[in-house]
């Protein structure tokens, strides 16, 4: 089995656990199951906290809705979550703009008339 790992550059560790699976395995990144009306009450719940703030981000609005949450006896949700949501009922904010890079070349002096004063 090493030379045949080697050969093909994969790790034996993930070749023998693969091989261990049984045959009903299902990876659990994709047989996720994705419930529109959930988001819905996920997307009227951060609408509901976000008319008040002039400026919010994910992370922001899902600590407030998570808070909504918990007074309530609900589960929190997981930020990725939010993020997903979000982005898909483009509630996202647009990404600020890069900040143009100074044309002045820093050497590492500083520039002062006496040394050794303030």
């Amino acid at each position: 089995m090493k030379a045949v790992c080697t050969v093909l550059g994969v790790a034996r560790s993930s070749v023998h656990s693969q091989a261990m699976r049984i045959s009903k395995w299902v990876d659990g990144r994709t047989a996720r199951v994705r419930d529109p009306a959930a988001d819905l009450m996920l997307i009227d719940a951060v609408r509901a906290e976000i008319v008040s703030l002039t400026t919010y981000a994910y992370r922001r609005a899902g600590a407030l809705v998570n808070g909504t949450r918990s007074l309530i006896s609900m589960l929190p949700v997981n930020h990725t979550r939010f993020y997903r949501v979000m982005k898909a009922y483009r509630l996202l904010l647009p990404k600020a703009p890069k900040r143009r890079v100074s044309s002045r070349p820093h050497d590492g002096k500083v520039a002062v008339s006496d040394p050794n004063t303030r």
